[in-house]
């Protein structure tokens, strides 16, 4: 099972995560919410190795791959030469993967930079879920699509989970109930 036991967090003198503790039952999908500034994407940036933690211990998180709230996209890169870059895949198979969330195929010449906010994040998140790892973070993967792009990426989602480890942050109790998460985290401000 992954887990976070005790973990501190700080930025200067203010505490982000006090001794937070969570664990995270491997090949399912874990839903995190809470109030904006409680630490939910600090969470993530800790298993991903891209904020240390001040103390605390984590366990089962190897190799995870990653939605971040902003794109992070390789702005003159097609859309398909971004995942394969991060996500190790062909560009092909990337390709299939854009078509399938509902890129056209004119969409696919583009560079990152010519894409709508929906269309970077459909990337983001084939990135993602084409990455191999043991574990998918996925914060506020759905935010910007409109209900029908959100259910077909949603399928997405779900058909390439391959019983990762998953966490998922959201504000949209929708998110959790459609990727079936098993647990739901409510995370609290600290004072």
């Amino acid at each position: 099972m992954a887990s976070v036991h005790n973990l501190i967090v700080k930025r200067g003198e203010a505490e982000i995560l006090k001794n937070f503790s969570a664990e995270f039952p491997e090949h399912q999908v874990t839903a995190v919410s809470g109030r904006s500034g409680c630490g939910k994407t600090t969470l993530l940036s800790v298993l991903l190795n891209l904020l240390p933690a001040d103390s605390g211990e984590i366990h089962g998180f190897q190799k995870p791959s990653a939605v971040f709230q902003e794109d992070r996209l390789l702005p003159y890169l097609t859309a398909a030469k971004n995942i394969s870059v991060a996500a190790g895949c062909t560009e092909t198979a990337a390709e299939k993967a854009l078509l399938q969330v509902g890129f056209d195929p004119e969409d696919l010449k583009k560079n990152a930079v010519q894409l709508s906010g929906g269309m970077a994040r459909r990337v983001s998140i084939v990135r993602a879920m084409l990455a191999s790892g043991d574990a998918v973070l996925l914060d506020e993967p759905f935010k910007g699509l409109d209900d029908l792009t959100r259910e077909r990426v949603m399928q997405f989602v779900k058909e390439n989970l391959k019983n990762r480890t998953t966490i998922l942050v959201t504000h949209d109790p929708r998110d959790a109930k459609d990727l079936k998460a098993v647990k739901i985290i409510e995370m609290k401000t600290e004072k």
